[in-house]
């Protein structure tokens, strides 16, 4: 058994160097040493394949038994001008002088190797002064390809195992870590060796998940000595890779927009509401004009609903402004006006899912919770070359949960945002993307495939259901005809123009608005419109309609209001379903006011 001096010990004595002959197995290898063929202990039993090559420069470490039938240890290797060390127990050693030294724990108190976790042991067992207490197994990695490091180099059942034994430490309370000890320099990141085990990445994704702690370490190498020097990121799959790219190409040209300018709770909060089904362009005047009547959540929790719908008039999906203001009253009554920096509670909100609740944390807060919507799944399809239905909800859910596993904790906000500038600008809903300007270019497997075209992947919606309406515009001289629709359902509380089911010939118009009261002077048929909703489609016919005299105030018919021409545009919110034929309405105003 291994001496604590030996564990936190990482220096050689003795050092000679010689040139690589063979290695008929893993135990033994073949050397000149001063002119003469000499066998030498290999000091690990990996393949390293790629690194005892012919005439290779290796070191060797004389042996202090003098019993022994080798006496050199065969150390280190020189590849590609630098030193990798090959002891399979030097990274046991650095990684238990780094420990002593306080590399996990500042104010470590205790670093025992070799302790037993139920039927088992882990490489170290350590506890800190404020009471912090972890497992910690190690793996030492020689194999590196192009400055990517991979571990195994050869099936290990073992390695899996450990990694199920961390799961469960973590499960038990402890915190757990894996730590890769790269036994060289110039490496820029690890990965499990896919190709050899894939059994390896897949236990380390799940650990991962289970909370158990991927560290990564490079390593001083010299000809004596072996000390962990600079953290590297661990990478499972192409998810791990993409935040450094991503945000190199959002600080060299994200877009300059209101909401990002002042992040606060309320601006992202509002923002977001209105971003969802509506270009951005599209949204900036509204948000302005919003916020110049709605400066925070206070007065949007107090605003008339009329007054707030009016505001939202354009933007569409009217529940979602209706939703603004009960979340905007919980929060005066519950949190002080404020929006609370819990990703729970966030979501807790009406009119808040998993999107806005990450968005909101992430970009006001700094928390590091995951934004994903439609176009975060659309470009990590094309990403991942993923087959799976973007519109099942367990997708998101599972795509939610990976990002969680990616994303920086020093700018989550700034990574959501690029995610989405990315769907914005460059891996577009429509055409085809501009892969030419794609951070993700050389990782994107859609391209590599030749297959971005098919992502993502969507099961078929259910066909739109048709309504087939006739919008009646009637006005007189100084007043048009509403009437506001039920309290519930489809665009519930809204304003108007009288309406009849299916395409109606004008003398069923006649005849409806004999029954109403109202005698037409003129009637005058309208082009037709279409309007289309998430779940239905309204194809309309219209007719410019113009009485006399509307009945006095106070004397129309039930549910209808007579309002002036510009009050549609200032006080009652006419839903852009109706866009067509409102502009009937604008078109004669005042002593204009005629039929056209």
């Amino acid at each position: 058994m291994a001496t604590l001096k030996e564990y936190y010990n990482m220096k050689y004595t003795e050092i000679v160097s010689a040139e690589f002959i063979e290695r008929p197995n893993r135990f033994i290898a073949y050397v000149e040493l001063m002119g003469v063929r000499t066998k030498v202990h290999v000091k690990n039993t990996g393949r390293c394949r790629e690194l005892l090559t012919d005439h290779a420069r290796v070191y060797l470490e004389k042996s202090g038994n003098a019993s022994r039938a080798t006496a050199y240890d065969l150390v280190a290797v020189e590849k590609d001008g630098r030193l990798v060390n090959m002891d399979s127990n030097a990274p046991n050693k650095a990684a238990g002088e780094w420990l002593r030294a306080g590399g996990l724990y500042r104010d470590v108190s205790l670093v025992r190797p070799e302790k037993t976790f139920g039927s088992s042991r882990f490489d170290f067992y350590v506890e800190s002064e404020s009471g912090r207490k972890a497992y910690i197994e190690v793996k030492g990695v020689t194999l590196e390809r192009e400055g990517v490091a991979a571990f195994p180099d050869a099936p290990s059942e073992r390695a899996v195992k450990h990694v199920e034994e961390l799961i469960e430490a973590r499960r038990q309370g402890y915190e757990a870590y894996l730590l890769f000890v790269i036994q060289m320099k110039g490496v820029c990141f690890v990965e499990p060796n896919w190709d050899t085990q894939p059994a390896f990445g897949e236990a380390l994704k799940l650990a991962r998940r289970a909370g158990v702690r991927l560290l990564a370490y490079d390593c001083l190498v010299r000809e004596d000595s072996m000390e962990l020097d600079a953290p590297l990121p661990v990478f499972l799959d192409s998810l791990d890779r993409i935040a450094r790219p991503l945000l190199a190409w959002y600080d060299a040209g994200r877009r300059i927009l209101p909401w990002r300018e002042e992040p606060t709770p309320y601006h992202v909060w509002l923002s977001e509401i209105m971003l969802q089904q509506t270009r951005v362009e599209a949204v900036k005047p509204y948000y302005d004009r919003f916020l110049q009547a709605l400066p925070d959540i206070r007065s949007l929790a107090d605003v008339e609903e009329e007054r707030l719908l009016k505001l939202w008039e354009g933007l569409g999906y009217y529940n979602r402004a209706r939703n603004l203001k009960s979340a905007a009253q919980i929060l005066v009554s519950e949190y002080g006006g404020e929006m609370p920096d819990d990703y729970e509670k966030i979501q807790a909100l009406p009119g808040i899912g998993s999107y806005t609740a990450g968005a909101i944390a992430s970009i006001a807060f700094g928390r590091p919770y995951p934004a994903v919507d439609g176009n975060v799944l659309r470009i990590l399809s094309r990403l991942r070359s993923d087959d799976r239905d973007i519109l099942n909800a367990k997708v998101k859910k599972a795509v939610e949960d990976e990002l969680l596993d990616v994303m920086p904790v020093d700018r989550p906000g700034d990574f959501n945002q690029a995610l989405m500038e990315l769907g914005a600008m460059v891996c577009i809903p429509n055409g085809a993307p501009k892969c030419g300007e794609c951070p993700w270019m050389e990782l994107c497997l859609a391209r590599a495939e030749g297959r971005t075209a098919e992502f993502p992947k969507k099961a078929k919606k259910k066909p739109r259901s048709i309504e087939k309406k006739t919008i009646l515009v009637i006005q007189d001289a100084e007043r048009v005809a509403l009437r506001k629709r039920p309290e519930k359902g489809l665009l519930a509380g809204m304003y108007e123009f009288p309406s009849l089911e299916g395409h109606c010939e004008e003398a069923e118009v006649s005849a409806y608005l004999k029954e109403i009261g109202l005698l037409p002077i003129r009637i005058r048929k309208l082009p037709p419109a279409k309007h289309v909703f998430t779940h239905k489609e309204w194809h309309m016919t219209g007719y410019l309609i113009r009485v006399d005299e509307l009945a006095a105030m106070g004397q129309e018919p039930e549910g209808f209001v007579f309002v002036e021409p510009e009050q549609t545009r200032t006080d009652y919110p006419i839903p852009s379903a109706f866009a067509a034929y409102a502009e009937r309405v604008e078109m004669r105003r005042g002593k204009e006011a005629r039929l056209l």
